[in-house]
């Protein structure tokens, strides 16, 4: 069997207007600041998994710091697994330096989400310097 074991899924009004998740948002805008940037939905990420022989991918969102754009990615994340449960292994992501953020991880791991990540840290925003 091949797994996958990190892609990140995007739902539509990310992927479409992504410049407006900016604000706040300096990781994101570094990552995907390029309009040349893919980034990629459930469907199509199951038809290329499909095309390319691979079994099933662990999918998340993104480490948000707006805990309310990491919930909403989040449950898309959740449904997409539930979309395509035979190729969908759902990870619930969000930032970590917020209590908000916290709190959204300890909601996803009282549903169905499988684990926790990615845990990342794109960017210095160590203000002790």
């Amino acid at each position: 069997m091949i797994i996958d074991f990190h892609t990140h899924i995007f739902p539509p009004e990310i992927r479409n207007q992504r410049e407006k998740f900016f604000k706040g948002e300096p990781a994101f805008e570094l990552l995907y600041g390029n309009p040349r940037s893919k980034m990629v939905g459930a469907g199509e990420l199951v038809d290329k998994l499909t095309k390319c022989g691979v079994d099933k991918a662990v999918v998340f969102g993104f480490p948000w710091e707006s805990a309310s754009v990491a919930r909403m990615h989040n449950d898309y994340v959740l449904d997409a697994s539930k979309r395509y449960p035979d190729f969908l292994i759902p990870f619930a992501c969000s930032g970590l330096s917020t209590a908000e953020g916290i709190n959204e991880l300890k909601r996803c791991a009282s549903l169905d989400f499988r684990g926790i990540g990615e845990l990342a840290f794109y960017t210095d925003d160590d203000s002790t310097k």
